[in-house]
């Protein structure tokens, strides 16, 4: 079949009054099958993409229904493919089967027939059958929803999750009495209806294998025929319209421009030159950069030559500044902080992650050795309250207890307690250290005295041998200081650990463990009714620098398998970015024990968390 004879066809099918052509492209395309040109009225058809020429002839007559429907209603802009144009293409369809020019030749095909025989009364029927009978339960469910005082549209929404026009279009059906043999998205079509004549009408049409779009266009209300030029003038005035409100439009943006201030973009501006000026500076770090004048366009003389300027100069590429290190500013800067390391890092000209500096304040480590003194160790434990709450010797005479704290108000007047007894301890440690430093100066002198006696009655002896009793002494007073000091804290840190209530098994924040991070923690004994308080220090790098924070975990046992677990988190500087400031901000939270695991599972678009205890005295 070449491009004639499709021509030739198409006019049998129905004639045009416009002259058309029809053009195979000689090519195949993944797009698209043909496409119709309304302004030059040429219907092009990709002949390569069809194998039979009932395939390509379906692809004509679909080009050839823009074609006639550019010739009645004229060219319009926007979507082409409408319901009117789906309806006069199955038309034209019909028009060339019953001509014999067109067909769908399924007879060609036994085992097709009998599938489609089976999707038709099998599935469609059944499903039709089916949605009738939901039709029909849902207008009794309306009927109780309103006996029990249930709204009903909340019932559709919330409780059988069915979209409300859904819903409504299958209650029409049942109410309707619709045939389901049409298969329900047919029975949808005729239920939405309002019409009894064309409700019926539009069955019938169904009923004899007519396509959607077909039986809505014969059913709607065919509007009278109007005059051509009153139809164009009205379709004028509605541009005319439409431009003036574009135009009105466009003056309110321009006028919003015009007041909206430029200071955010001088800032970008100055902000780029900022950026840019140290680059065009000299090794000194004086000068700017020095942009060349862009040429003049060459003259051109009456006698044809062309006068050309003198060339701009090269631009130098840009001299940056160098950081001069210094070893010995460098290893000073660190002191005694960082000692060989700081020194060989500024040896080397490289600069190493910034150091954090300690948390002032209470942290894990600092509360770890405070609870080895049994004094300490009881107020802690009155603290963490009894099965009769927080009170009494405790403090908190405004905190009734464990099992009435709300918004983390216990946590803070423990961490408030706590601090207090820091504070307490650090006056007497400062002042056993005076004490203890006065004694090794009397010792000191002794021992001098001493040996100035012995040098004046034994002639010979050796310096060192006059110098020992000084180094004695000393070591014998530094070791008698250094009772109470952080010799004690490890060993304070194991025997605490035998007696700890829970030990943390996982803490994982967005993928990441942070329990690799802690450099310390501490737990207390399990308070009467199981409760307890966790604390962990955290040191973790950020920006090139070491950051500390202390996390503090109070567990309340609230019911026999379940805890309330209140966070407080103590940082230097704040970081709002940290992992577990994110987690400190859902505090507190509601957690299960199962056996002896404390499970919490958080997950949200931004932020998962998994935090495990393991009870270690049930």
């Amino acid at each position: 079949m070449n491009q004639d004879q499709v021509k030739e066809i198409l006019l049998q099918i129905e004639e045009s009054g416009l002259e058309f052509s029809v053009t195979f492209t000689g090519k195949a395309s993944k797009k698209v099958n043909g496409l119709y040109k309304s302004d030059t009225h040429e219907i092009l058809l990709h002949n390569k993409n069809f194998s039979v020429d009932n395939e390509l002839l379906y692809t004509a007559i679909h080009e050839y229904t823009h074609h006639r429907l550019c010739e009645l209603d004229g060219t319009r802009s926007g979507r082409v493919h409408t319901q009117r144009f789906w309806s006069y293409f199955h038309r034209l369809l019909q028009k060339a089967e019953e001509k014999g020019l067109y067909k769908i030749a399924m007879e060609e095909s036994p085992e097709l027939l009998e599938l489609t025989d089976t999707i038709r009364t099998t599935i469609m029927a059944e499903d039709g059958k089916l949605m009738k009978e939901l039709g029909r339960l849902l207008s009794k469910a309306r009927v109780l929803c309103k006996q029990a005082g249930v709204r009903y549209e909340d019932y559709i929404d919330r409780v059988l999750c069915l979209p409300r026009a859904s819903a409504a279009t299958i209650e029409k059906i049942h109410a309707f009495d619709v045939k389901p043999e049409l298969g329900y998205e047919a029975m949808k079509v005729v239920a939405n209806i309002a019409n009894p004549d064309k409700r019926a009408a539009a069955e019938d049409l169904f009923l004899q294998k007519h396509s959607p779009a077909f039986v809505r266009d014969s059913v709607k209300s065919k509007p009278q025929d109007e005059d051509p030029r009153r139809k164009l003038e009205n379709e004028k005035r509605r541009i005319e319209r439409t431009i003036v409100s574009l135009q009105a439009r466009l003056s309110e943006l321009e006028d919003t421009l015009a007041k909206l201030p430029v200071t955010p973009f001088i800032f970008c501006f100055f902000f780029l030159l900022r950026l840019l000026s140290p680059l065009a500076a000299d090794n000194t770090g004086v000068g700017q950069m020095q942009i060349p004048a862009i040429p003049d366009i060459p003259e051109v003389t009456i006698g044809g030559g062309i006068t050309r300027p003198p060339a701009p100069p090269v631009i130098q590429p840009p001299a940056f500044l160098q950081q001069k290190h210094t070893p010995s500013s460098a290893a000073g800067t660190k002191g005694k902080q960082t000692g060989n390391a700081a020194a060989a890092s500024g040896n080397s000209g490289k600069s190493d992650v910034k150091k954090s500096t300690a948390l002032n304040g209470l942290n894990a480590k600092t509360l770890a050795a405070l609870s080895q003194n049994s004094g300490n160790l009881t107020l802690l434990n009155n603290l963490l309250g009894t099965d009769a709450g927080l009170g009494g010797n405790a403090g908190l005479g405004n905190v009734t207890g464990l099992q009435t704290d709300t918004g983390g108000a216990v946590l803070t007047k423990i961490l408030t307690e706590l601090e207090k007894l820091q504070a307490q301890t650090a006056q007497a440690a400062q002042k056993e250290t005076t004490q203890t430093g006065q004694a090794v100066q009397k010792a000191t002198t002794a021992a001098e005295n001493s040996a100035a006696r012995a040098s004046g009655m034994v002639g010979g002896q050796t310096a060192e041998g006059i110098a020992a009793p000084k180094a004695v002494a000393t070591d014998n007073a530094a070791g008698t200081a250094g009772n109470t000091g952080a010799g004690n804290a490890a060993d304070a840190h194991i025997a605490l650990a035998q007696g700890a209530a829970a030990e943390l098994i996982r803490l994982r924040i967005n993928g990441k463990e942070i329990k690799d991070d802690l450099i310390y923690t501490f737990c207390s004994a399990p308070a009467a009714n199981g409760s307890f308080l966790y604390g962990a220090d955290r040191r973790f790098t950020a920006n090139g620098a070491e950051l500390n924070e202390t996390a503090y975990f109070l567990c309340r046992k609230t019911e026999a398998q379940q805890y309330e677990i209140t966070m407080d988190l103590r940082q230097e500087p704040l970081n709002a970015n940290s992992f577990l400031y994110k987690l400190y901000q859902l505090s507190p939270v509601s957690v299960e024990q199962t056996s002896d695991i404390i499970f919490w599972h958080y997950k949200a678009s931004d932020l998962e968390v998994e935090l495990i205890f393991r009870i270690v005295h049930l």
